[in-house]
């Protein structure tokens, strides 16, 4: 009996652990057009950090505050926002280098930056490492949506 309730339990979490990151993925997704969007990006990744430790919620944050950056006009806070992403984003990576979304998260905001800020070094080494390990995703939106990016 233990073991079907610790089984269920697992699974209940595995299930709610997806739905809060097509939760997030569908934030981000309105935080380039949105400064609301990526308050709350920044706001429910926050939280989800502080709770769970987990580095993915580390990289929402990071996009949070990168879209935050473009939202902004003053360029002091431009610079402090893309400066927090870019620290939080890093931490991330290091805390999970093999993770696929977190590496995406890195090569995407990378690839899209103006070359001014100087935060382009990591795109061929992410590319080519979601290129080789993108089989590995169980999520099929996230397979999915690496397929297209990448253009596999």
């Amino acid at each position: 009996m233990k073991r079907l309730s610790l089984i269920i339990f697992l699974l209940i979490c595995h299930v709610m652990g997806a739905q809060s990151l097509k939760e997030f993925r569908a934030l981000i997704k309105q935080s380039e057009k949105s400064e609301k969007a990526s308050k709350s990006l920044i706001e429910k990744s926050t939280a989800a950090y502080v709770e769970t430790k987990e580095p993915i919620y580390g990289g929402f944050m990071a996009v949070g505050n990168f879209f935050m950056a473009k939202h902004t006009f003053n360029p002091i806070k431009k610079i402090s926002y893309f400066n927090q992403g870019k620290r939080t984003l890093e931490n991330a990576v290091k805390a999970e280098p093999h993770n696929i979304e977190i590496r995406l998260m890195r090569l995407i905001t990378q690839e899209n930056i103006p070359n001014i800020l100087g935060y382009h070094q990591h795109i061929k080494e992410d590319r080519a490492f979601i290129r080789k390990e993108y089989q590995k995703i169980e999520d099929r939106d996230l397979k999915n949506f690496v397929i297209d990016y990448l253009k596999l």
